[in-house]
């Protein structure tokens, strides 16, 4: 007998045929593995048409916290987007976001959720891992990724890529080939760094909102927050006892912030609560990262600390980003291109630093501060980088850079002291914590340099209202041996002027007098006026109207013959209002007429201010109520609660209130003004005491005297704000007396919280009706919102 043919699966000789059967294949082992090829093919045909699993997303563990908004909207992109990539800093709760807004998509509109987990992967594992969750096997015949499309080519499911920063490249490729052959599979992907494909739509996941941390806000805003509600949730894990106190709320609130709201740095710090008191975790923070490491022993390596979830993200970086990173962090706090441009550049590298930074940015290492050009770093990774700082030995570099940075800004405060830009200013008050930790580090090295920015520091601090802390600043360098004649009397200088403005007489005419010798000697004509400038101001402050007037004359020459507009705007200012307390208002009003262009022109609300205040005072010398209303008006509008120039505008507006005999009006303003001065510690010279002091007098002898103290309270914060920007101005007593039954129920349940249609249904009223009469009660009562309303009312207990 001859052979009939090939063997179907080998293609060998078939053996000859007998007894007339014919023959497929060469022996029973190749027929068996046909048969197993068939059964594989059979049930991935069948798989590929029915797939049985929905879902491989693992079950949650605990309960998920806020994110409300977040889930909503990736709902709606996922509607409309068929790729969508979380993008985020290590510890901001991308996959946990993920998971949820996946986990509601299961329960929706698609057949199978597949999460493809690819944290511990290398780029020859992403395409088996899908395969895996989908349920395919690698086929003989068959190249994987073409099982893989075949299988998905029919279905609608959500692949879920979690972790992609790693393999950015390889997940951009498989991606493109999914959306591109599968038109029911949609990507929903976690990453540090955008995977930059046509039709990708990036989500920023940031840190969950934090509470305020000021005093009076905390306990009522805390609760709400979902960072709080973070904390509070997983340190019930550990001590299911754990609450929120009046003990503790504060300091919850104050860790939730220094975390930055981040989700993953909240659950380590949470899991501490049964051996530490919350406020000791707060103090502990600042110990590089060694208390957020209790993480889950299951965890990938990188999840176990959030020191492992920065580390990994450093390891990705290029080594001209990993420099990068580590010099800024020598920034506290925001900063900008320019003062980042002088702490990066180096010799090594020619890149342009902005293109480091914007690649920093993309791989979440970097926050953009909105609707400025400004960054940041969020703490933990400054943390970090601090660390790598010091490591590498970087850190005196950066530091130099940074004061050397600091130095050329301040110069002004030597060459023009009185004529130092508003742009200047606002670049050494947007980095004042930088500016900060630079003096420490000067501190530290016996910088010659020290006298000079801690000025500068001063001249920040001091615009922040914190008149005391910016002389101890100054009083404590100025202890310290100096070799810069010009830096010690620039320091003195700033010094006696703090010292005047709250009333320390004695301390700052021996400190202006040290400035005033030292300036002598020096040669810088304008630090010599400066200097002038401020033994005017401690003398006028003393009552030395005559000695006063005298300096500011030569001040003023000076200032002409520099050639300085806007040190001869000071001058004239000051001119001004020594001309007032000498009784000569017409020499006065000449001097700050000619100022106010002047200082309009600086661009500084503060020195704008301070014009205008002295043009109200004028006027109201003149007995011009309505031209001094409109000037302390303006300086408010223009410089807001700045506590150096509004309390003069507070008082200005209390005497015009007096003199129009609005005194219950006039009582409540100079209240308002001399708390906000004895916040700061800031006196009124004695001209301008007085002048309050009389109106004052006049306004109590029109009140009943219960009423007279009780008027004497300062207004809220609200009602000052609504004062400035709108004059809207409320009278309590009168407002109160005003209001009809019907009135006060409306506010007592806006105040509970309710809304419009709830209260119409407790006054058995339409909701229309509820808002036609909230309408007028606003009008009556002069407020903007029902919130303003409900506020109103809370504070008076109206129920």
């Amino acid at each position: 007998m001859t052979s009939t043919g090939r063997c179907a699966l080998c293609a060998g000789a078939l053996p000859p045929a007998t007894s007339g059967q014919r023959r497929s294949y060469c022996s029973n082992a190749c027929r068996q593995r046909a048969y197993r090829r068939r059964t594989t093919v059979s049930a991935t045909t069948a798989a590929r048409q029915h797939p049985r699993v929905l879902s491989n997303l693992p079950a949650a563990r605990d309960t998920f916290v806020g994110r409300q908004q977040e889930l909503t909207k990736l709902d709606q992109l996922l509607r409309r987007h068929r790729l969508v990539t979380l993008v985020g800093s290590a510890g901001a709760g991308k996959t946990r976001l993920a998971l949820e807004a996946a986990g509601r998509l299961r329960r929706g509109r698609t057949d199978r959720v597949l999460l493809v987990e690819l944290g511990e992967l290398g780029p020859h594992d992403v395409l088996p891992a899908v395969a895996g969750a989908l349920g395919v096997t690698a086929q003989p015949d068959e190249p994987l990724r073409d099982t893989v499309i075949e299988t998905l080519v029919n279905m609608r499911v959500v692949v879920v890529l979690d972790n992609c920063e790693h393999l950015l490249d390889t997940c951009a490729e498989l991606v493109d080939l999914l959306l591109n052959r599968c038109p029911g599979v949609r990507v929903l992907a976690t990453s540090r760094e955008a995977l930059w494909i046509t039709g990708e739509v990036s989500f920023p996941v940031e840190g969950l909102p934090v509470p305020p941390t000021d005093r009076d806000l905390v306990a009522t805003a805390a609760p709400r927050s979902e960072a709080v509600r973070l904390f509070v949730d997983r340190a019930r894990e550990r001590e299911p006892g754990f609450r929120l106190t009046a003990g503790n709320t504060a300091a919850v609130a104050l860790l939730c912030a220094r975390l930055e709201g981040m989700p993953f740095a909240i659950e380590l710090a949470a899991r501490w609560v049964r051996l530490l008191p919350v406020a000791d975790i707060c103090d502990r923070v600042d110990e590089p990262l060694e208390l957020l490491t209790l993480g889950c022993r299951k965890s990938p390596a990188r999840q176990r600390s959030l020191r492992e979830a920065i580390e990994w993200s450093y390891r990705l970086l290029e080594p001209a980003e990993q420099s990068a990173l580590r010099r800024l962090s020598v920034f506290d706090g925001d900063f900008d291109l320019v003062a980042a441009t002088e702490v990066c550049s180096s010799r090594q590298s020619a890149e342009p630093v902005l293109d480091v930074l914007s690649r920093l940015q993309a791989k979440s290492l970097l926050t953009a501060v909105p609707g400025t050009t400004r960054f940041r770093q969020l703490e933990p990774v400054r943390l970090l980088a601090r660390e790598k700082l010091l490591a590498a030995d970087e850190r005196d570099i950066a530091h130099e850079a940074l004061a050397r940075w600091f130095t050329d800004l301040s110069d002004a405060l030597i060459t023009a002291p009185l004529s130092v830009s508003a742009e200047v200013q606002h670049r050494l008050d947007d980095h004042a914590d930088s500016l900060l930790g630079t003096v420490e580090w000067a501190a530290d090295r016996a910088d010659e340099r020290l006298l000079l920015l801690t000025s500068a520091l001063a001249d920040c601090t001091a615009r922040r209202g914190k008149l005391g802390l910016a002389r101890a600043m100054l009083r404590d360098a100025l202890r310290r041996p100096s070799t810069r004649d010009d830096y010690r009397c620039v320091a003195l200088n700033h010094a006696a002027r703090l010292a005047a403005e709250q009333g320390d007489h004695g301390e700052a005419a021996e400190l202006s007098g040290e400035a005033a010798r030292l300036a002598r000697d020096i040669g810088q004509p304008a630090l010599a006026m400066s200097c002038h400038s401020t033994l005017a101001a401690v003398q006028q402050s003393s009552g030395e109207w005559e000695a006063s007037a005298k300096n500011n004359t030569e001040c003023l020459r000076v200032a002409e013959l520099l050639g300085e507009p806007l040190a001869r705007a000071t001058c004239l200012v000051d001119l001004a209002r020594t001309a007032l307390s000498m009784g000569k208002p017409e020499r006065a009003e000449r001097n700050v007429l000619k100022a106010l262009p002047l200082s309009r022109a600086s661009g500084a609300p503060a020195r704008i201010a301070s014009a205008l205040n002295t043009r109200g005072a004028v006027a109201l010398v003149q007995d011009d109520p309505d031209e001094a209303m409109h000037a302390f008006q303006e300086a408010l509008r223009m410089d807001g609660f700045n506590p150096l120039t509004a309390p003069d505008a507070l008082e200005g507006l209390a005497v015009v209130a007096s003199m129009r005999g609005r005194a219950e009006r006039a009582l409540r303003l100079e209240a308002t003004g001399r708390a906000m001065r004895r916040s700061v510690g800031v006196v009124p010279n004695p001209f301008w005491a007085e002048k309050v002091a009389g109106a004052m007098r006049t306004a109590r002898r029109i009140l009943p005297a219960a009423r007279a103290e009780a008027a004497s309270t300062p207004l809220t914060a609200a009602e000052t704000e609504a004062l400035i920007q709108d004059e809207v101005w409320l009278d309590r007593t009168a407002a109160d007396d005003s209001l009809d039954d019907h009135e006060r129920r409306l506010i007592a349940l806006l105040t509970s919280g309710l809304t419009n249609k709830q209260i119409a249904y407790r006054l058995a009223v339409s909701v229309r009706t509820v808002a036609s009469r909230l309408q007028r009660l606003r009008d009556k009562l002069g407020l903007r919102s029902r919130e303003d309303v409900a506020a109103w009312g809370a504070e008076r207990a109206i129920g």
